[in-house]
């Protein structure tokens, strides 16, 4: 990083929005009411709530009456829109695209069971997904058919169910019979849904409360296809899950074996225990004597320790080294020193936030363009291959290298084993900007913090994976649109997060939450002080 970067932003008068992940404590969005006869152009932007599942969405509200009739349009050229309501008495209905034509916009007619308030969500069919929008209300046309909610049988986690298709039922589309069952459960909860027949083949969908929609049509079992149906998954909302039996062939009828059971954990989590697993080398510079100051950088290194303490994670040996202290001898030391405590289940991080910079080599396998990456201690740089033994030396359940520095991405090669993973703020020959509006030195420094914190648990199993951290992260970097970036010649580009999971996989655990009484209690035996 380096500070002449905050003048880049200044000059391009750049105004970036604070996505919802950086805003914990900011308040609702109000809710809008909605009449007939009425439309509202709105946009879906980082500020809107954003439901567990990643949609964001504005919400608005109709006061109505029983029997009375609405027609309601979500339109967007920008995203795939979707439309949900909600009322009394657990009405719910939902529409993804409006069927009338080849658009992707939503339509809804329905006639309003109880007198009261219903809930609208303007939101997207895609999670992340932003852009303008128009939503209308009006009176559909005499004769015009009200959608009406299809029933669902109740169905508990644990159930299993003898059902039959036969022609008296719900029909799937114009060909295909279908029951429908309704499961209320909570966010994180792990499920297996298993249907099979020995009379049809068997299709299987599950429906979340946002309606995003999973769908298996034949399982496997050791290897072998079969013609029954699963789905293993975690439930990413709370709320009501609508489970559809239906079959693959048109106009099937027969009996079926529907369960719904707690799915078994993922055996890529089983080495991640809860607790202050997460041994922790963070540093972080702002304070340079030989060439200029950085804001918030060392902030950035007490700032994830801290965190981690507070969330519990924090193995005690745990240290932040932050200006004066940062010497290249300290952080040797440091990493030394973590190679030695760490044990077999542990995540042993190294961190850093300050400026990087490029030295010139020759040219080699090893470094293409002729030059060498640093990271710029208190009292002189570290370059890759110095810093390379270090990381080898490491050994715990999985290593995660984040370098928030100019040229980072020149890091890469620390990603030399299966269990290492690598987060590098820039690419090899671009800078990487100070995330002032964020009062972090970095955005990657300020991502994964939030991340680790829990924002990156996506399902809500309570265990951060190598993939969810890494869709966290690469989410917010997007969302904060184009960050300028500059060549060492002073050539203009933009910074783009580099993430090297090496031979991780995207289910493979990298740290498990605790309960935030579990926390409490864990940072209390690590001690209360800021390292």
């Amino acid at each position: 990083m380096r500070a002449a970067a905050l003048l880049i932003a200044t000059a391009l008068g750049l105004s970036l929005s604070l996505p919802a992940a950086a805003q914990p404590n900011r308040p609702p969005r109000p809710v809008l009411p909605l009449a007939t006869g009425q439309g509202h152009a709105g946009e879906l932007t980082p500020l809107d709530t954003q439901r567990r599942s990643g949609k964001y969405e504005d919400v608005y509200r109709i006061d109505g009456r029983r029997g009375q009739r609405i027609e309601l349009n979500l339109s967007s050229d920008d995203f795939d829109p979707y439309l949900l309501v909600t009322g009394p008495g657990g009405y719910v209905m939902s529409n993804d695209d409006d069927g009338r034509g080849e658009t992707l916009n939503s339509r809804l007619v329905i006639e309003l069971p109880e007198d009261g308030s219903y809930r609208v969500s303007a939101t997207s069919f895609s999670p992340g997904a932003m852009g303008a929008y128009r939503l209308a209300a009006a009176a559909p046309a005499a004769g015009e058919r009200a959608e009406a909610p299809q029933p669902a049988m109740a169905i508990a986690l644990g159930s299993t169910v003898n059902g039959r298709l036969d022609r008296d039922d719900l029909r799937f589309g114009d060909d295909k019979f279908q029951d429908r069952y309704r499961l209320t459960a909570r966010r994180g909860d792990r499920v297996r849904v298993s249907v099979g027949s020995p009379d049809f083949d068997t299709v299987l969908n599950l429906q979340g409360p946002d309606g995003a929609t999973q769908s298996n049509d034949d399982s496997q079992d050791n290897g072998d296809v079969s013609t029954n149906s699963r789905i293993d998954t975690v439930l990413a909302e709370d709320g009501d899950y609508v489970v559809t039996v239906t079959s693959y062939a048109a106009n099937a009828t027969g009996k079926y074996r529907l369960s719904i059971e707690p799915g078994t954990p993922n055996p890529r989590h089983a080495g991640v225990q809860a607790g202050p697993r997460v041994l922790a080398v963070a540093v972080g510079v702002s304070d340079y004597e030989r060439m200029s100051d950085l804001p918030h950088t060392d902030g950035d290194a007490t700032e994830l320790l801290a965190a981690l303490r507070q969330n519990g994670q924090l193995h005690p040996q745990s240290i932040a080294l932050t200006n004066a202290q940062a010497t290249t001898e300290a952080v040797r030391a440091a990493l030394q020193r973590a190679a030695r405590t760490a044990g077999p289940n542990d995540l042993v991080m190294f961190f850093f936030s300050g400026h990087g910079d490029q030295v010139d080599v020759p040219r080699s396998a090893r470094e293409l363009d002729g030059r060498a990456e640093t990271i710029e201690l208190y009292d002189a740089a570290m370059t890759d291959v110095q810093l390379e033994p270090l990381i080898d030396g490491l050994n715990g359940r999985t290593v995660l290298v984040a370098i928030d520095s100019c040229y980072s991405g020149g890091f890469r090669n620390l990603v030399n084993r299966p269990n290492v993973m690598g987060l590098f703020s820039s690419e090899e020959d671009l800078t990487s900007l100070v995330a002032a509006r964020l009062e972090a030195g970095g955005y990657l420094s300020y991502y994964l913090r939030t991340g680790l914190s829990g924002e990156a648990d996506q399902d809500g199993d309570r265990v951060i994976s190598a993939g969810e951290l890494a869709t966290y992260l690469r989410r917010n970097f997007r969302l904060e649109g184009d960050i300028p970036a500059t060549t060492r010649e002073d050539e203009s580009n933009y910074q783009y997060l580099l993430v090297e999971r090496g031979g991780l996989h995207v289910d493979d655990g990298l740290v498990r939450l605790g309960a935030p009484a579990q926390a409490a209690v864990a940072s209390n035996q690590a001690g209360g002080k800021t390292p």
